[in-house]
């Protein structure tokens, strides 16, 4: 079987034949040359680095290819992080971060372009797509601090005001809601991004409230569209475009209490969720996040936390039965509400001022399974 080696490694063409993409180099008039190829290689489903073969070179000494050679996405002019690897007939190069399906690459010589490399799209991969957008209500607060965005698959990172549009009472397209945040506000997994409202403008004694005003206006519709071009970290664009509409309602200055809560207990023996009815929307993130339940004994039960009726109920579904006893709701006094009101305090308070209301860090609901 013909085998080539690229830096030590075997590649066995009939086996990698759907990975090597040929490239005719610019201004070449010799039908009856062979073309030459560029390979992509993959690892784990994206193409982690690209072969170069020497032919394409034009005999430049080894110690200047470093220097000459570098690759770059179509239409930019900023040369792409990377690593270069020199063997005898070929060059590899690796990205710092791995191609993306879909776009084209250049492969340049002291500025003079070599070949394009398109990064094939995943035919049999499913098109990434937006969750929800949280808060799900259709009617947010006037000083609404926080918004949420899922994603079924992971998210390029750097494109999100790009791909985010508000449109105002279904003609106005209004900029600069959102912070412009550099690194953007991702989970670990890239699935949910955090997206900040200017707490500058929502503060009303700030300097950006009053000759700005605040982000939203009360009483007018918003819609916020998700574009299409949004693309997951293997390059596949969003299934469809996502739409989230709401009416901006009254200020909340009110903090969240936890003794309103109405705590519905499940029976001993079941694997029932135990369900909090929280009496207003609370912070998606946080709810998920700053509550766990504990036993008589301090220990902390594993289990699982959804939210429902538009961020008012959690559900706190435990991992084994419930066994006969008192157990404790712990609640985090970080925990906030919409407009980022949280147990101790508000989030647009003078805090010059002195307060008499007690605070906590950890705020406690008892109850006992019969």
């Amino acid at each position: 079987m013909r085998t080539k080696t690229f830096n030590n490694r075997k590649i066995r063409f009939p086996i990698l034949w759907s990975l090597v993409f040929s490239f005719l180099l610019p201004g070449c008039s010799d039908s009856k040359k062979q073309d030459p190829s560029i390979i992509i290689q993959w690892e784990c489903n994206r193409a982690a680095s690209i072969i170069i073969p020497k032919e394409l070179l034009a005999g430049i000494p080894n110690d200047s290819i470093k220097q000459l050679l570098y690759v770059q996405l179509l239409n930019t002019n900023a040369p792409i992080l990377g690593e270069y690897v020199i063997a005898d007939d070929a060059v590899t190069f690796q990205p710092l971060i791995a191609f993306t399906r879909g776009l084209k690459y250049e492969v340049r010589l002291a500025g003079k372009l070599l070949v394009e490399v398109e990064i094939p799209m995943d035919s049999q991969n499913k098109a990434p797509e937006v969750i929800s957008i949280y808060p799900t209500g259709d009617t947010l607060p006037l000083n609404v601090l926080k918004m949420y965005i899922a994603f079924s698959k992971p998210m390029q990172e750097g494109y999100a005001l790009e791909n985010i549009v508000v449109i105002k009472n279904g003609k106005d397209t209004i900029p600069s809601i959102f912070l412009d945040l550099q690194p953007e506000l991702w989970n670990k997994e890239r699935t949910v991004l955090t997206l900040w409202l200017d707490p500058g403008r929502i503060k009303q004694d700030l300097q950006p409230n009053k000759k700005m005003g605040l982000p939203l206006q009360q009483n007018a519709s918003y819609q916020i569209i998700i574009e299409q071009d949004w693309r997951d970290t293997e390059g596949d664009s969003l299934a469809y475009i996502y739409r989230k509409e709401f009416i901006v309602g009254s200020r909340d200055n009110i903090s969240p209490d936890v003794e309103r809560w109405m705590i519905h207990i499940p029976k001993a023996g079941s694997n029932q969720p135990l369900k909090m009815d929280l009496q207003e929307p609370l912070d998606y993130s946080l709810l998920k996040n700053a509550i766990r339940i504990v036993d008589s004994k301090g220990n902390i039960l594993n289990g699982t936390i959804e939210t429902e009726e538009k961020e008012t109920i959690l559900h706190f579904t435990p991992s084994v039965a419930w066994s006969s006893g008192e157990y404790i709701i712990e609640i985090e006094s970080r925990l906030e509400d919409l407009a980022g009101n949280n147990l101790n305090r508000l989030f647009d308070k003078d805090l010059t001022k002195k307060t008499n209301t007690v605070q906590k860090d950890i705020y406690k609901r008892v109850f006992n399974i019969q």
